[in-house]
């Protein structure tokens, strides 16, 4: 899955590199057959001196990338490497995965007014369209506002009437590479209990921009939770439940007031995932008190989380954000074994 918070890093690096005097390059996976480490729209950077910022295959291709990478950073012309990862003559290192993937090695110059636009529109953290035909073709950014950035010229391909998806990907279209960088899903934590920071470090770890709402400043402050990205006190601070659009909400209080309240305020912003804590017979009684009739196209989770016997806050947060991920990457959950893929096919 493509990540924006991933690119963000992997430029900032870049930019730190080059500050320094050392030039770079970006990696990105273009295309996986079978089992691998990562899935396309995966990145990392390598810099002169040996310097890495983030991993495509778990330690296995690097160093042999970097070779290249060498090179492309003297030529500053891109190259594609292929690897396939079941030749056991090439790769018999002990390597799980038995895929093949394509990587592209892209030389990158932040002070270039190409790359510069496109590092600072990430920073905006709004929808974002990266597309290259490969390996040396054109390049063009477009974000949620409609602004295209061309390198190159104009692709062959049509670009008109495309949107974003729900989360980030990597597609092949035709010869280019077209990379989706969605911001973070946005979890609101109501509730700033001792069993809340588990799950918001969690949620935070794992891609969440997760924001904590509690009246009860002492407790919800950066200091007790200083993996959120807000702490938001009051209600009002919201704005409109349309701002709020497609968040996960997770309810959990331990107030019937409080929890009623932020059930009514998600409910009413047209969420992706609404998860209450405690038993069912409660959300029911919330729900009858809110006078909710129908629950249709609604994703309310109560019970909130998956049945692992969690019993410590940490178990259940492991629970929770457990479910909040198959929610997120749009899987039917269960378990692994025996299945010949593990990701989705891209």
């Amino acid at each position: 899955m493509s990540s924006i918070r991933e690119a963000q890093k992997i430029f900032q690096a870049i930019s730190d590199a080059e500050l320094n005097g050392h030039p770079s390059c970006l990696l990105m996976i273009t295309t996986v057959k079978g089992s691998a480490y990562r899935r396309p729209g995966a990145k990392m950077m390598m810099a002169q001196g040996g310097l890495m910022v983030g991993t495509l295959s778990g330690g296995c291709l690097e160093g042999d990338l970097y070779h290249w990478a060498e090179e492309v950073m003297k030529t500053q012309k891109p190259q594609i490497h292929h690897y396939n990862l079941a030749e056991d003559d090439m790769w018999g290192l002990g390597i799980g995965c038995k895929g093949e993937i394509d990587v592209l090695i892209e030389p990158v110059t932040v002070h270039q007014s190409f790359w510069l636009g496109f590092a600072e529109a990430l920073q905006d953290d709004t929808g974002l369209l990266l597309v290259m035909e490969l390996p040396d073709g054109n390049r063009f950014y477009q974000g949620v506002s409609g602004k295209r950035v061309s390198l190159g010229g104009q692709l062959s391909d049509d670009v008109s009437g495309w949107s974003f998806p729900v989360h980030g990907q990597t597609v092949r279209k035709g010869t280019a590479i077209w990379d989706y960088l969605v911001p973070p899903a946005r979890l609101v934590v109501a509730g700033a209990g001792h069993d809340a920071k588990p799950v918001v470090e969690l949620a935070s770890r794992v891609g969440f921009d997760v924001y904590v709402l509690d009246s009860r400043q002492l407790f919800n402050n950066p200091r007790e939770f200083p993996w959120a990205t807000n702490w938001i006190a009051d209600e009002k601070e919201m704005g409109e439940s349309d701002d709020w659009y497609g968040a996960f909400w997770l309810i959990m209080n331990h107030h019937q007031a409080r929890d009623e309240a932020a059930l009514s305020l998600a409910l009413r912003s047209h969420p992706r995932y609404v998860g209450v804590l405690g038993p069912l017979s409660r959300t029911r009684d919330m729900l009858k008190k809110l006078e909710v009739t129908s629950l249709a196209g609604v994703p309310l989770f109560a019970p909130v989380g998956m049945d692992l016997g969690g019993e410590i806050p940490e178990e259940v947060a492991v629970s929770i954000i457990s479910e909040m991920m198959m929610i997120r990457q749009q899987t039917a959950g269960g378990h692994l074994t025996g299945r010949d893929t593990i990701h989705l096919t891209s």
